[in-house]
């Protein structure tokens, strides 16, 4: 099991932040599935499938999160297969929401975390007792009998489920989120349509010893036309890319703070 250090500290403050106790329970790989991981599984194959078209030439890639959600949205959101023809039985729609990392319209995923919660691996069930910073755990969930739904102090399956006893966390400052590349990447698309021929660019390279550049735009924004994928210090650039030409500006003498085009 592996379980995000921010998981445990969620948990035990959800009644009090909601009022509505959380009960978090851990099973094996084949067990606790539900309806939506098979529609998952069928909204990530639909997009490996266009990537193949990609690929071919057949169409744009989706490099994206945004890309994604409104290839979705717009391609895969109803069945071939009516919900008459199905008999009323099945899945109706697809509805798909774009929830943004940042902005108005983003879930904080600046969630605290915890230190390491020792055993954690033997414990398959996380109880909210409303004490934040405090869990109930056991090393496996009862869920049967009256006094599990009371207090799983006095769970008639103790012998079976383990006697359950209460951990209390270790919480750590808040994390600084970093940008995804989906937002790196869209924030560089975005600069490249500003950028204009004479504009310095500050750009960051895929180098340890040198991991920004400036770079002097000599070119105007247009697709990439070449016929194959180019593995360059900046990115994979494929067929298509919508690029702008960009000349790297280097010290004309060792030690000068004065940049010019050196060579080709």
């Amino acid at each position: 099991i592996q379980i995000s250090l921010s998981l445990p500290l969620w948990i035990s403050s959800h009644k009090h932040r909601t009022g509505v106790v959380a009960d978090w329970c851990f099973r094996g790989t084949s067990h606790g599935k539900d309806e939506v991981d098979g529609g998952c599984d069928d909204c990530k194959n639909a997009i490996g499938r266009e990537q193949l078209k990609a690929d071919r030439g057949e169409t744009s890639r989706v490099k994206t999160s945004m890309e994604a959600f409104e290839f979705l949205k717009n391609n895969f959101s109803t069945f071939a297969k009516s919900f008459y023809d199905k008999k009323g039985g099945g899945v109706f729609r697809r509805v798909f929401h774009y929830v943004p990392a940042h902005g108005d319209d983003c879930v904080s995923r600046n969630i605290r975390g915890c230190g390491t919660l020792k055993g954690i691996k033997k414990m398959h069930q996380l109880l909210d007792i409303g004490k934040p910073g405090k869990l109930r755990v056991r090393t496996r969930s009862c869920h049967a009998c009256e006094g599990c739904w009371e207090d799983s102090k006095n769970c008639k399956n103790n012998e079976r489920c383990g006697v359950p006893w209460t951990e209390t966390l270790r919480p750590q400052a808040h994390r600084q989120l970093q940008e995804s590349s989906d937002e790196l990447a869209a924030r560089g698309i975005a600069i490249a349509h500003e950028a204009k021929r004479g504009d310095v660019l500050c750009i960051m390279v895929r180098k340890e010893h040198e991991p920004w550049i400036l770079g002097k735009v000599c070119g105007d924004l247009g697709a990439y036309e070449m016929k194959t994928s180019t593995d360059t210090e900046f990115a994979v650039l494929v067929p298509g890319d919508i690029v702008v030409e960009v000349r790297k500006l280097q010290p004309v003498n060792p030690g000068t703070k004065v940049f010019d085009i050196v060579g080709d």
